[in-house]
């Protein structure tokens, strides 16, 4: 299978799957409420929270040594493949070890951040089951870095995602017919054990040379590479944990929890919306960096020209829609007492086309592994962003808190991506990408402002009449305006030819 071919398949694989698991969640979610009780559904979202604060322990080694792993597996350089994995295993041995000793000593406040609760499980056993569940997630799982690397996302995709159907089908039936939470963690748990296991197998089959239990030691520039980039990827990764929560303290702390309670459920179809979208272009990391390894600025540039459209085409698109829909989904969903007013909608839709547009660039820049050298941005951005926040949410209310989060992603935009990506990868410079961006921008407030004028009258039609048309004419209108502008663009056609099949037929070329 080609690197176009391949990467095509390991993008619609996990769109398709996280969009399943998506549903499945939800419902699984549903039958937790309704058979166990608002109690152990609160408990299950708390544990869950501390869980995925805990996975910053993890520091980002996966992704530094996937980085390292793209020359060894295209030059099939056996020795380098399995001192890279005896590595990583050893990384993963002592991120157990850690995540269990800040398990056990959060545990010991476990009744304080709970507090009254009507359960019949020992509240203990629940948390040691979501630890254990935690380090489930550890075991073998650095073995799929392999595949990974050798661009065969869909292989650990798939398995992942029929496990998970598996899993939430048997979780259904123990809530249903026993209503039983320990069963419940216990079926969550294997979940994670399972799939890890089974490509544990299929790269034992498939990369015999892994079972060689001789290794030599990572060379020391290499180790030394890994670990400076892991020290780059805890400050982006603090960084985001501090923007995303941000925005969910400032509202809290300064317009009140009754805000916070809308906002929650925006947030809910945002979040989930953008975590499908990000899932597709994560899944490019891997070919982007193969791709890497032996091209040009010239063609990296060719390469990531039509990497940024297609992120245009998907976040412009979805943005658009999300304006026209929002409102009357959440009218349908919650109730009329639950609306933000359309200013706010505005801003939440210009804050996630935004923070969706940063796709392309991150995608060439983690594959590139530029981690360290931009170290400082997220810090930055975030102190930037607590700060706007706070000043403009005192200023013009709830807008004015995304308004911040807009503003501080200008140091991402005029300043990182241009010096640390674009630059050296493309040599593009700021002032090109600039106006690119800003050319985007242009074109989606205009898409936004036709789509107002086009849903303005549909106010008092009814809900589910107006949903559906006003996410039709979203689309009518994004549609017209990208193709009248980008109609005759090279990577509209590109893009034509590969649904065509004549890219796959061998033209493709060092595209990835």
């Amino acid at each position: 299978m080609k690197r176009t071919r391949r990467t095509f398949v390991n993008v619609i694989t996990s769109a398709v799957t996280y969009a399943v698991n998506l549903v499945t969640a939800f419902v699984v979610q549903s039958v937790l409420v309704d058979t166990m009780g608002t109690d152990y559904n609160g408990i299950n979202g708390l544990f869950g929270s501390i869980i995925s604060m805990m996975s910053l322990a993890d520091l980002g080694i996966g992704t530094a040594i996937i980085y390292h792993m793209y020359r060894p597996m295209a030059e099939r350089n056996q020795r380098q493949i399995n001192s890279l994995l005896r590595f990583y295993r050893r990384c993963y041995v002592g991120i157990s070890g850690v995540v269990l000793l800040i398990g056990i000593v959060v545990g010991v406040f476990i009744p304080l951040l709970v507090g009254e609760v009507e359960i019949h499980d020992s509240i203990y056993l629940i948390y040691a089951f979501f630890l254990a569940d935690c380090l489930c997630s550890y075991f073998l799982a650095y073995k799929k870095s392999l595949l990974y690397a050798d661009l065969m996302n869909y292989i650990p995709d798939t398995i992942y995602f029929l496990t998970y159907i598996v899993q939430n089908a048997l979780q259904i039936y123990v809530l249903l017919v026993f209503q039983n939470f320990i069963l419940f963690l216990i079926l969550k748990m294997l979940g994670k054990c399972v799939p890890n296991l089974f490509i544990s197998l299929y790269i034992r089959r498939k990369y015999p040379f892994t079972a060689e239990r001789c290794t030599e030691p990572v060379e020391k520039e290499i180790r030394e590479d890994i670990v400076t980039k892991v020290k780059g990827l805890l400050c982006h990764k603090l960084g985001k944990i501090i923007v995303t929560g941000s925005d969910s303290i400032v509202i809290t702390g300064i317009l009140g929890i009754k805000v916070m309670s809308l906002y929650t459920n925006y947030r809910l179809v945002i979040a989930g919306i953008t975590a499908l979208l990000s899932k597709m272009f994560e899944t490019l990391t891997n070919s982007v960096g193969n791709f890497l390894l032996d091209s040009s600025q010239e063609q990296r540039r060719d390469v990531f020209k039509k990497v940024d459209f297609i992120n245009f085409w998907f976040f412009g698109l979805v943005a658009a829609g999300l304006y026209a829909v929002l409102q009357p989904l959440v009218e349908l969903w919650m109730g009329k007492d639950f609306l933000f007013d359309k200013t706010v909608v505005f801003v939440l839709v210009i804050n996630f086309y935004l923070d969706g547009m940063r796709a392309s660039v991150n995608t060439f820049k983690e594959a590139a592994g530029i981690f360290h050298e931009d170290r400082r941005i997220p810090l930055i951005e975030a102190l930037l962003n607590l700060v706007a926040s706070v000043v403009l949410a005192g200023v013009i209310g709830t807008a004015g808190v995304f308004l911040g989060t807009i503003l501080s992603t200008a140091v991402v935009y005029l300043y990182s991506y241009p010096r640390y990506v674009c630059g050296p990868l493309f040599d593009i410079t700021g002032r090109q990408y600039v106006g690119m961006t800003v050319r985007h921008l242009l074109v989606m407030l205009s898409v936004l402002g036709i789509t107002e004028f086009c849903i303005a009258g549909m106010e008092d039609w009814n809900l589910w009449v107006r949903l559906v048309l006003s996410g039709a004419a979203a689309t009518a209108v994004f549609h017209a305006v990208f193709l009248l502008l980008y109609g005759r663009s090279g990577e509209l056609r590109y893009y034509m030819d590969l649904i065509r099949g004549r890219i796959w037929s061998g033209q493709e070329g060092k595209d990835c």
